[in-house]
């Protein structure tokens, strides 16, 4: 029984010390564990631990770094919190920039709110007045701050509200300088109350670009609505944009919308070269010449402007804007119409000039060939004369010698016309009215045309009275007149002969260079015939040019009819056009006296017994005037040059009574011998001769004291009677 015992005590000894074991063995397992897990927490630890202390060091470097941006930012910053009345409150946090820029240092500036600093102050006190606030404020005042207290508030809801806005404000430095901001306002809900935050931005400079911008705008306007240039601004479609008044006026239509009828891209006015160019889109610069006419009869616009005007118009593509689009065309449009006049009045004066300088040329050339062809006249004349004196009637070889004598005459004659056309002949004209002699011609030609030609006359003037001879008037209208009825001879048209009067001023003088101002009578003789082109109108004034066949012009009419003009102090000019017909226009000087009415004598040629000193180089001439002044009755004593005269004079000088001399002479010219001849003798009488000179005219030869001045061929009736009156008036002094 104890064994038993003695078993089931050991059995549960073993048992008991089994559960044991087994107990222990879970606890140290346990225990292993939790060492295991404490050990792996301890680490957590350390590791959250090192983590820790390297965000509060990130942290401590970005609040460094916030710090340092937040004071070195160039914006001024402000913190400030909104108060119960939603007013800005005083400032919580600002940056050193708004120090700096502010001029107050911190401590005062955290005193101030917003409306302190901005240009329109308002006391913190806003929501109420003092009792000495009420008595002293001005209404204007008290509604000036309930303004800017309510503008405020306004903006201070809108930030709430919006949580983000930009304003424009001008702040105000501590010593009152003021400078404009952008202000970015930003609300941030901190520990549950709303804060805003203010970066303010200097923009002084951005202003004074957008004013200089818009200054530069303003003057662009300027320039585009008052430049005399013509501006058009079109898009990529060539519409028009805009205009400036320029552009309009030149156009002459009222308003922009009529001009923008016009095309500026594709009208009749522009060339075919300058059309394909626009087309392309290329710049052009061209002259279009507009005619307002034709516009007005098509009704293309309504415009103000008559006749044609010239335009030098410049189109200028713009090329791309910035996204590759098309910007449009700019066109520039100048008014040349005066210019291209001027210029055109230029090239006529100068071609007048060329043709004035061509016809002196000629004219010196052919008084060149009258000076000759006078001294060859001069035995002809003179001789033939003689002979007829001293012959009898009933001679048979008078009739020959009368037809010499006439043919002499003809010939002096058209050396006369020589001379008219060279300018070298100077008469003292006189009153002579045109209107008769016009009426004289042109009946004259209704007597002898057929009724192939139609003559009319419209003489609408009083003030016909020129100083001229009527031999001279006579010719220039009849020269015309039958230069107009050769035209029309074989087709037939009408002559017109116009008389008008004019007053040319200083304006209009362009138009006539070569004449002076004052009252002007005008000619114009007009046929409907075959007209000339303009190289035959500007050869047309030219000695021997004729397109007449042989035998029916010798190409002197129009030559003389141009020196007859210009010796009157007139001009005359030609409109022609080919198969339409041709105008002559003479500008005559008018004067207002009448001519007296001279009455021929017929006497016998005079003569006498004097001792005559004649000089010339030209040896027929010197032998047949002996054989004249002899059969005058005169004792002649002749020399070949001027020295030679001279000395014979310086050898009596009391000898003779009067001096004949030649002008033009080799060595010493006659005026040379004259004047040296009346340094000896001043009393003697000189009788100047020439052919032809343009380095004296009658009035220069009596002022060297020359008595009288005569031209070749001489006449002997002429002679005789200048010779008489000469010495007659030396004998009475």
């Amino acid at each position: 029984m104890y064994e038993k015992v003695l078993v089931s005590v050991l059995a549960f000894t073993i048992i008991l010390m089994f559960v044991m074991l087994v107990v222990y063995l879970f606890v140290r397992k346990r225990m292993n564990r939790i060492t295991v897990d404490l050990s792996a927490t301890e680490k957590e630890r350390d590791e959250e631990k090192k983590e820790l202390v390297r965000l509060h060091t990130l942290l401590d470097q970005r609040l460094e770094w916030g710090e340092l941006l937040f004071n070195n930012t160039q914006d001024l910053v402000f913190v400030f919190a909104v108060d119960d009345s939603g007013l800005p409150g005083k400032f919580m946090q600002v940056n050193d920039m708004a120090c700096r820029r502010l001029g107050h240092n911190r401590e005062k500036l955290l005193g101030m709110t917003v409306l302190d600093v901005e240009d329109t102050p308002v006391p913190t006190s806003t929501l109420g007045y003092t009792r000495t606030e009420l008595a002293l404020m001005s209404d204007e005042g008290i509604m000036e701050r309930q303004n800017v207290t309510s503008s405020a508030r306004h903006l201070m809801a809108r930030i709430l509200e919006e949580r983000q806005i930009i304003y424009e404000r001008v702040l105000v430095t501590r010593t009152g300088r003021r400078f404009p901001v952008e202000i970015s306002a930003r609300k941030f809900d901190l520990t549950g109350d709303p804060v805003v935050i203010c970066t303010a931005h200097d923009i002084t400079e951005r202003r004074k670009v957008h004013r200089a911008l818009r200054e530069s705008e303003q003057r662009f306007q300027d320039f585009f609505a008052h430049s005399p240039i013509g501006v058009a601004m079109y898009d990529a479609d060539r519409k028009l944009v805009n205009v400036n008044q320029s552009c309009v006026r030149m156009f002459g239509t009222p308003e922009q919308d009529e001009f923008s009828r016009f095309d500026m891209f594709d009208n009749p006015y522009i060339s075919e070269e300058a059309r394909r160019s626009l087309q392309r889109g290329e710049n052009i610069d061209h002259e279009a010449v507009v005619d307002f006419e034709e516009i007005r009869r098509t009704g293309a616009f309504v415009t103000s402007r008559t006749g044609r005007a010239h335009f030098h118009i410049l189109v200028h593509n713009q090329g791309l804007d910035q996204d590759y689009k098309p910007k449009g065309y700019l066109a520039q449009v100048q008014d040349v119409t005066r210019r291209r006049q001027a210029e055109t009045a230029l090239i006529d004066s100068e071609r007048q000039l060329r043709q004035a300088q061509k016809m002196e040329a000629i004219g010196t050339l052919a008084g060149g060939i009258a000076h000759d062809f006078n001294n060859i006249l001069t035995p002809i004349l003179g001789y033939t004369e003689m002979v007829l004196l001293t012959g009898t009637k009933d001679d048979s070889s008078n009739d020959y010698l009368q037809e010499v004598l006439k043919a002499s005459h003809r010939a002096k004659e058209l050396v006369n016309q020589i001379l008219t056309f060279s300018r070298q002949t100077e008469r003292e004209g006189q009153p002579i009215q045109v209107t008769p002699i016009i009426k004289e011609i042109l009946k004259q030609l209704k007597a002898v045309q057929g009724e192939k030609v139609e003559i009319r006359q419209d003489l609408r003037t009083e003030h016909d009275v020129v100083l001229a001879e009527p031999t001279q008037l006579h010719q220039v209208i009849s020269n015309l007149c039958n230069n107009a009825l050769h035209a029309m001879r074989e087709g037939g048209g009408a002559l017109e002969v116009l008389l008008t009067d004019f007053v040319l001023n200083e304006r209009a003088r362009s138009k006539y260079p070569h004449i002076e101002p004052g009252r002007y009578m005008r000619i114009s003789v007009k046929d409907t015939g075959t007209g000339m082109d303009g190289p035959t109108a500007e050869r047309a004034f030219e000695p021997f040019f004729t397109t007449k066949a042989s035998g029916e012009g010798t190409g002197m009419g129009l030559a003389v009819v141009h020196g007859i003009v210009s010796c009157l102090k007139g001009a005359i000019t030609i409109d022609t056009k080919l198969d339409v017909g041709t105008t002559f226009h003479v500008m005559l000087p008018v004067i207002e006296q009448m001519a007296e009415k001279e009455i021929e004598r017929t006497t016998p040629v005079p003569g006498g017994s004097e001792c005559v000193l004649f000089v010339d180089d030209e040896k027929d001439i010197v032998k047949m005037e002996a054989h004249v002044l002899t059969s005058l009755g005169y004792e002649p004593v002749v020399a070949g040059n001027g020295r030679e005269g001279l000395r014979l004079f310086e050898l009596n000088p009391e000898k003779f009574d009067l001096v004949i001399t030649d002008q033009v002479m080799p060595e010493m010219t006659g005026t040379e011998m004259a004047k040296a001849i009346l340094r000896i003798r001043p009393d003697i009488p000189i009788i100047l001769c020439t052919g032809f000179s343009e380095a004296v005219s009658p009035q220069q030869a009596k002022t060297l004291g020359i008595r009288e001045f005569m031209l070749k061929p001489i006449v002997m009736r002429h002679l005789a009677e200048t010779i008489r009156t000469v010495l007659d008036a030396a004998a009475s002094v």
